[in-house]
């Protein structure tokens, strides 16, 4: 596969007799067409495939939460998404070929240099309300007073993500999330992690549940 640089004919992109252009991170390559093989696929792709595909059923749908979480930790090119899907199938994968599933309590949604939250409680004593808490840890290094809170709670019965951006600060504490009514007396999984307030850092995530809600 080759580069194509900047010049008097530029970057192509779609097929062209025997190549193919396209375009990745703002560079463009050309590539040879792939030869087709009607050999099967080995147990041991097969078994790959398998990984892959449970790992994307949980991390497909939260792509963008990815790439706000790795943000500043990519390296080769790789995307945020990229990293969040390569650590989970480095860690967070379980079961017997051709039962995979993910562990979800090793899934790692961020992370960075900021100090990650420590001591964190879950507590719901009425239907749609959450109240998560921590310990704030403040100094002058990797861990401020307006470091924000992002929290990601996935609902197992619904197989639904939610995201909640920025809703505290890493000094207040505590926050209440106002769930929707139909998550009472539901299971679900929540992970949070800081970002900075210029959006630089961020801290890695961490995971708490199972839990019901009220």
């Amino acid at each position: 596969m080759g580069t194509i640089r900047n010049g008097a004919n530029g970057g192509f992109s779609g097929k062209a007799g025997s190549v193919i252009g396209s375009s990745w991170n703002n560079i463009s390559y050309i590539k040879g067409l792939p030869k087709l093989s009607n050999k099967p696929a080995s147990e041991a792709q097969l078994m790959q495939r398998a990984r892959f595909g449970a790992v994307m059923t949980y991390l497909g749908p939260i792509k963008d939460v990815l790439m706000l979480g790795y943000k500043g930790q990519t390296s080769n090119r790789a995307t945020g998404f990229n990293m969040g899907v390569q650590h989970a199938l480095n860690n967070a994968v379980t079961g017997v070929y051709p039962y995979f599933s993910v562990d979800k309590s090793i899934i790692q949604i961020s992370k960075g240099t900021l100090q990650a939250p420590a001591d964190v409680t879950l507590v719901s004593t009425t239907p749609e309300d959450l109240v998560l808490s921590w310990m704030p840890q403040i100094n002058d290094l990797t861990a401020f007073v307006d470091d924000r809170v992002y929290v990601l709670i996935y609902n197992a019965p619904q197989n639904l993500f939610m995201i909640y951006t920025a809703i505290a600060t890493r000094t207040e504490g505590t926050t209440t999330i106002t769930l929707p009514a139909s998550f009472s007396g539901q299971e679900i999984h929540v992970y949070m992690f800081y970002q900075s307030r210029d959006g630089g850092r961020q801290s890695n995530s961490v995971y708490k549940g199972p839990f019901t809600v009220a």
